[in-house]
């Protein structure tokens, strides 16, 4: 499991409940920022389940204001923390699955807040700009490179040999980029040809273009249940195919 701790484990906890044997190697660091605004917004947006945790606190809402969500997962952090979400996608957890959501739709001048982390995607402020709304970005986070015991390293990519490991995960591009280069040059070797399970076609394509040979199944997500049940039918068509 790649993701942020503790998101990898709390993703590890429900595999192992499914009966896997989950390995957690964190390959994203998410730093808080001070950041807070007392403006009031029609629209406030979270683009993912860090944004929540590290940006609801500081954002002011008046009985008007929207709430829309990235993602199935993020609805799920905000309404955790009693928030009413208005927006979320059906399917998916990106800018385009926002942006084609039927109740999205705003009049020309209204004021939209997206809460992200650094570094994040320009389209969807870029698309609200289009559209002549007035967009300010909150950003919370930052994403960091973890530090890795080379011990522990050796002793993942040992059982990574072995054939304990037959799968690995990566809920974001810049997930992949970071592991590649937490692994030793032998570990890389192991990831270029593992089944790979990742949230979306845009991280599949990058996959691809890092030189990753193994078989990409594609979940509908990348929330828990979205990435458990991929698990769950890789290892059943593994299991048919054995």
């Amino acid at each position: 499991m790649t993701r942020p701790a503790p998101q990898a484990e709390l993703l590890a906890v429900s595999l192992r409940a499914h009966g896997a044997d989950a390995v957690v190697l964190p390959a994203i660091d998410i730093q808080p920022r001070t950041a807070t605004t007392s403006e009031i917004y029609d629209l406030v947006v979270f683009a993912s389940v860090n944004a929540v945790e590290h940006g609801a606190k500081g954002i002011t809402r008046s009985d008007s204001t929207r709430i829309a969500a990235i993602g199935k997962a993020t609805a799920a952090a905000l309404e955790a923390l009693e928030w009413q979400v208005d927006i979320v996608p059906e399917r998916g957890f990106t800018s385009e699955s926002l942006l084609a959501h039927p109740d999205l739709a705003l009049v020309a001048g209204s004021r939209v807040l997206i809460v992200r982390g650094t570094g994040g995607r320009e389209m969807l402020r870029q698309t609200f700009q289009e559209q002549g709304l007035v967009v300010d970005v909150l950003e919370v986070y930052e994403r960091a490179m973890p530090q890795i015991d080379a011990a522990r390293r050796d002793a993942l990519e040992a059982a990574w040999r072995a054939g304990e490991i037959p799968v690995a995960t990566a809920t974001s591009v810049e997930t992949l980029t970071h592991l590649l280069a937490l692994l030793s040059e032998q570990g890389r070797e192991l990831l270029k040809r593992v089944p790979l399970v990742v949230p979306s076609q845009r991280v599949r394509d990058a996959a691809v273009e890092l030189g990753l040979q193994g078989d990409c199944i594609v979940a509908p997500a990348a929330d828990d249940t979205s990435i458990v049940g991929a698990l769950a039918q890789w290892h059943a068509r593994a299991r048919a195919a054995a």
